[in-house]
């Protein structure tokens, strides 16, 4: 008889290195503790590069006279983007805003893991989580990616409205305390999109949350990325993912993330520039 081989490449696997095993039922289901990141979205800073809740202002220093070292080479229009954002202890506000963000973070999951009592008054179990994952199912950092929100019954599903049970993720941004962080090729329905690019707007007006600053505001992103820059990166490395306007369907360098709203961002990797010119956006 012939003999015959099969032999399967997958194109990638994920791979996440942060799981922690807490049981097992039987030889093939274990049960995890495994570190979520919110996919979509991103919220200010609690922690980074040695800035903490016990030293907020590690980088207010550096980051006041950024502009003049490390990075007096930036274009002179991402310079002026700046200059109010690096102002008044900057590292200090942004753990701030991180610590604020934190808080309400767990204070509208108590709140809506909360099934309440039963009618004698006992606690009922909280809700489980619903978990939904994207295109790619770890981050660089071993986290899973995914959105989040509370696991309604088919029955609270049917009476409350899909606007009272959003997802932690979008939440988040409507209540102010996260902006949006889209990464191809993480990218929301068409619907799911628009949701975002509305509460992301209507917060930054409002000043709603980490937008009470205005023109001061640091969205957390530039935050991580000047302080690599302070730590020795060049802008290059720092800043390395093109920004994709998907309003106007324009593409910009990584240095001019700047020339589109906050709520109009798709980024792209330098690897994947390719694919934002194949999906009709051109380099403006």
């Amino acid at each position: 008889m012939p003999s015959h081989s099969f032999v399967y490449e997958p194109e990638r696997l994920a791979v996440g290195d942060k799981a922690t095993f807490i049981s097992a039922t039987d030889g093939d289901t274990p049960t995890i503790q495994l570190p979520i990141r919110m996919l979509g979205i991103d919220a200010p800073e609690l922690h980074f590069g040695g800035a903490t809740e016990k030293n907020p202002g590690k980088f207010d220093a550096a980051m006041e006279l950024f502009l003049q070292k490390e990075g007096k080479s930036l274009p002179q229009e991402l310079k002026a983007h700046l200059r109010k954002r690096l102002l008044s202890k900057p590292s200090t506000r942004q753990i701030d805003a991180g610590k604020k963000s934190f808080e309400h973070f767990r204070t509208i999951v108590a709140e809506r893991l909360d099934k309440g009592t039963t009618k004698t008054g006992k606690p009922l179990k909280p809700r489980k989580l619903f978990l939904m994952v994207s295109n790619d199912v770890f981050d660089q950092n071993g986290r899973l990616l995914a959105y989040i929100a509370p696991s309604y019954s088919k029955e609270e599903r049917e009476s409350i409205k899909p606007e009272k049970r959003p997802t932690f993720n979008l939440q988040m941004v409507q209540d102010g305390w996260a902006v949006s962080l889209l990464i191809y090729p993480n990218i929301p329905k068409p619907l799911d999109l628009k949701l975002v690019q509305g509460a992301v707007k209507k917060a930054r007006i409002a000043k709603k949350g980490m937008w009470a600053d205005g023109e001061k505001t640091l969205l957390p992103y530039e935050f991580r990325w000047i302080v690599k820059m302070i730590q020795g990166q060049s802008m290059k490395e720092a800043l390395s993912r093109y920004c994709a306007d998907i309003t106007t369907m324009k593409l910009h360098r990584p240095e001019e993330y700047f020339r589109t709203k906050p709520e109009d961002r798709l980024f792209f990797f330098d690897k994947d520039a390719g694919e934002a010119l194949k999906m009709g956006f051109r380099l403006g």
